[in-house]
């Protein structure tokens, strides 16, 4: 369940990696948890800001939420549409923001 979840956080088509080697659901399941751990780890540093700044839990909460989710949903994407490529720096100008 776990993994699944984290399969979906990656961006990958769970009806292919069905039928993929355990190693292949192993590696985007644990693309998928990099990508949710970056978005909590936003979560928390930005709610902590904001706190400091604002003095309200309530909001700081709710806006860290919000930047936490822009955060999971730019890395999902990101990770989701790199391609492999044939020389390094094709690949490295395309993860260039």
């Amino acid at each position: 369940m776990i993994r699944s979840f984290f399969i979906l956080c990656s961006g990958a088509d769970t009806r292919i990696l069905e039928s993929c080697s355990s190693g292949e659901q192993n590696k985007y399941a644990g693309i998928g948890a990099t990508v949710f751990f970056t978005a909590v780890m936003a979560f928390i540093a930005s709610s902590y800001a904001l706190f400091t700044v604002f003095d309200n839990v309530y909001a700081a909460i709710f806006f860290g939420l919000i930047w936490g989710l822009l955060i999971f949903n730019l890395d999902r994407f990101i990770v989701s549409t790199i391609k492999k490529r044939d020389s390094i720096k094709s690949e490295f100008l395309q993860a260039t923001p």
